[in-house]
């Protein structure tokens, strides 16, 4: 209990440590991002006024070209309005345009637009009223006619005899410095005297108010119609402490910068999301830097544990190695004592066919010589004297043959022969037992060598379609197929049926002795037995499965001989 309460004050200390880290981090960042965003709100605003005073003598210099004063006089600027036009185009200004003393258009720059000022009066403007007094004017208003808003910088027109004849006004735009902010990225307003937003990164903030006008201020700005019929609503901005400021709810460092001949204030706007981050970034990484030295430090105590540990896996990897090694070799030896019973079994099996065969030939072969004698003197057909004896005898016989090649199978010299000739010479003996049975065979002109002792070849295909009789007998299709091919160098004889089939039982259970599906009499399951040896003892192997469409297939595979026969 002492101890969770420990961590959990140590914990505690901890977290009010990393709080306080931040806010601190906070303020300097803040402090930092003050300074230099000093000078970046100072660069705005002398480019600001650089923007604004660069044509601030071009009405004076205008003035003093001998049209103005005649079109003044002819009180018909027709002559004039195109040269102001080029005077815009090459000054890069929105319009220039002459007014008479009656503050009536005379000329602009224009005249040839549907919004021409020629024949309009802008007496309510406060560069008109000032440049009529003889001065320099300057205003900033949304333009009455076109609706745009712009900078109006005024001079007097002077007559021959020194009185003022007329005023010439041009409007410079300052859309061009909006684009440039946006593009920039930076968050800046630009305010006038009555703290009305002239100018804005973001034009959804232009001509709002960052507090409430007076009722002098409101009644000034609709005397000069300066912002036509904007509402100048109060634009969300809320004063905060350390130089922060709230513009609709997000919160921003400020920083200022004067605009003294116009009397207006820039407001440089910088996100404290960055500076948080900045913040919370250098807190992560003191975490980081802290986490480091105490996995360091649990990683240098726990290295001892595990390199027990390891010396405790190396144990445990090499008893489940040695586990292993024994269970395999305990499986080998459980596969050498099924092989060797099976072998025993065979070769007692062997010696016991050797015994029955030498026993039971004689007798047998005697008893189909009586009836062989006995059909001859009655003048009757093979078989056909007593039927059930002659099929006893058949049986019998069959028995003692399969007996005799289990005890002793012949082997002869391995030679090249063809086993498409092998597998003819099979057909042809086991022809007479095929009734309605249709046998196919599949295989081509061309011979297909193989090395081995061809009678015992065709001993397991004779064994083999048989078997393939045997699985058709009563069924409703009886058909048998015999092909032979080549494949991945190797001899293929196949023999498949429309029998039952295999029922799902392997070739290893087929083939052990003794197992049969055929009535007792017809067989004693050692045909398959012997057939797979035969085909080991010439290199080959004997395979089954059952047919996609039904019975049986079995297939012998014996190397492909170069030679031909």
């Amino acid at each position: 209990m002492k101890l969770m309460l420990k961590n959990l004050m140590a914990l505690g200390l901890m977290i009010v440590v990393l709080i306080g880290s931040y806010f601190m981090l906070v303020r300097y960042f803040s402090q930092q991002e003050a300074q230099q965003t000093s000078r970046t709100a100072t660069f705005f605003a002398r480019t600001i006024d650089d923007a604004l005073a660069r044509l601030k003598h071009l009405p004076y210099v205008i003035s003093q070209n001998p049209g103005v004063a005649e079109a003044l006089a002819q009180n018909d600027g027709q002559r004039l309005s195109p040269m102001l036009k080029r005077f815009a185009e090459r000054a890069n200004a929105d319009h220039i345009f002459l007014m008479d003393i009656n503050g009536k258009t005379v000329a602009a720059s224009n005249f040839d637009t549907r919004n021409s000022f020629i024949g309009k009066a802008y007496t309510f403007r406060p560069y008109f009223k000032e440049a009529i007094t003889g001065e320099a004017g300057q205003f900033y208003a949304i333009g009455a006619t076109t609706g745009q808003p712009g900078y109006f910088v005024s001079a007097p027109v002077f007559g021959p005899a020194g009185d003022i004849i007329g005023v010439m006004v041009v409007k410079i735009g300052l859309g061009v410095l909006n684009q440039a902010w946006q593009d920039s990225g930076e968050e800046i307003l630009v305010s006038d005297e009555n703290e009305v937003v002239v100018l804005a990164s973001d034009p959804a903030n232009l001509f709002h108010v960052l507090s409430p006008l007076s009722d002098f201020a409101r009644q000034n700005v609709a005397n000069a119609q300066q912002f036509g019929d904007q509402p100048l609503r109060l634009l969300d901005w809320q004063a905060g402490g350390n130089g922060q400021i709230t513009l609709n709810g997000v919160s921003y460092l400020l920083t200022q910068a004067p605009i003294a001949p116009q009397n207006w204030t820039l407001h440089l706007l910088t996100n404290l999301s960055g500076i948080r981050q900045q913040a919370a970034l250098s807190v992560a990484a003191g975490l980081v830097v802290l986490f480091g030295g105490i996995i360091a430090s649990a990683s240098f105590r726990s290295a001892r544990l595990k390199r027990a540990l390891g010396q405790s896996d190396a144990d445990r990897a090499r008893l489940s190695t040695e586990i292993e090694v024994r269970r395999a070799a305990e499986s080998d030896l459980k596969l050498a004592q099924d092989e060797l019973e099976r072998a025993s079994r065979l070769a007692a099996l062997g010696q016991l066919s050797a015994s029955i065969t030498h026993e039971l030939g004689q007798p047998i072969a005697a008893m189909r010589t009586y009836l062989a004698a006995e059909e001859i003197a009655v003048d009757s057909a093979p078989g056909n004297l007593n039927p059930a004896l002659s099929g006893l005898v058949d049986r019998m016989q069959n028995i003692c043959t399969q007996l005799r090649v289990f005890a002793a199978p012949k082997r002869g010299e391995p030679r090249v022969f063809d086993l498409c000739s092998a597998c003819d010479a099979s057909v042809e003996l086991i022809a007479h037992g095929l009734g309605d049975i249709t046998l196919t065979k599949t295989y081509g002109s061309d011979p297909v060598p193989v090395i081995g002792d061809q009678q015992r070849v065709e001993q397991v295909l004779i064994n083999l379609l048989r078997n393939a009789v045997d699985a058709v007998s009563g069924q409703d299709q009886q058909e048998i197929t015999l092909a032979v091919s080549v494949v991945d160098g190797w001899a293929c004889a196949q023999v498949s049926d429309t029998g039952p089939g295999l029922g799902g039982r392997a070739l290893a259970d087929l083939q052990e002795p003794f197992m049969t599906t055929k009535p007792s009499g017809e067989g004693m399951g050692l045909g398959l037995a012997i057939s797979a040896q035969i085909a080991q003892d010439m290199q080959g192997r004997l395979a089954a499965q059952d047919g996609k469409a039904g019975g049986a297939i079995f297939t012998l595979w014996l190397p492909l001989s170069k030679d031909i026969p």
